[in-house]
């Protein structure tokens, strides 16, 4: 049982999932959510777990300063190479969001978007710890988590996790899946839920019906 599952080395490697383009709710959350008392070049984001660099290279593009971080070589190197080739401006370190290599207080805004889903949950927990510890006061974490309430086959391990799944969510190594009291409680005592939405999207191609869902969290730091 590891944070960092390597089988998102392999799908890096081997040129998979190396999203181009920001996912919707990140656009409309950072919208919505950036500080309205500074300018957007001096708002600092962090994403976790931020693979090829998707959602950074948008809000870099929108003039906000980014950092992403990320236990995946091949994921960071594309990341830096693309913003290398486009002008844009952007830190990306290798690092383990349990322990997370920044100041107390460093960023207003934190991104996570099913990288916690794929750790332990003890380690889930400590990489939501990390994040209350470097946002700032006042400042806004944004997180997918996947549900329980999805099609959930797999061979249960220790932390809480699946491996071996199929459905839905085969080929990415281990993974957890979160009730909503397991989402409370993986924020409680750290920072104060403010939305708390649960998507289920169910494909009926053909049967068994498969169902896709996930929780999106937005959490402030007190």
């Amino acid at each position: 049982m590891t944070t960092f599952d390597s089988t998102w080395d392999e799908i890096y490697g081997a040129g998979e999932q190396l999203n181009l383009y920001p996912f919707s709710s990140i656009v409309t959350f950072l919208f919505r959510h950036r500080p309205r008392d500074k300018d957007r070049a001096d708002t600092k984001v962090l994403e976790i777990g931020c693979g090829a660099g998707n959602n950074l290279w948008f809000a870099a593009r929108e003039g906000f300063d980014v950092t992403g971080l990320d236990a995946s070589p091949p994921a960071l190197a594309f990341a830096r190479k693309r913003f290398e080739a486009e002008g844009l401006q952007g830190q990306f370190l290798q690092g383990d969001f349990t322990e997370l290599p920044f100041a107390d207080n460093s960023f207003d805004i934190i991104l996570e978007r099913a990288a916690v889903s794929q750790a332990p949950k003890p380690a889930a927990r400590q990489a939501v710890a990390e994040c209350a510890r470097v946002l700032r006061p006042g400042g806004c974490m944004y997180a997918e988590i996947y549900s329980d309430r999805a099609t959930t086959r797999g061979t249960p391990i220790d932390g809480g996790l699946l491996v071996d799944t199929d459905g839905p969510y085969a080929g990415v190594g281990q993974i957890a899946f979160y009730s909503q009291s397991e989402i409370r409680g993986l924020f409680d005592g750290l920072l104060d839920i403010e939305g708390l939405d649960h998507t289920e999207t169910i494909s009926m191609v053909r049967k068994p019906y498969e169902v896709y869902a996930s929780w999106a969290v937005t959490a402030r730091h007190g």
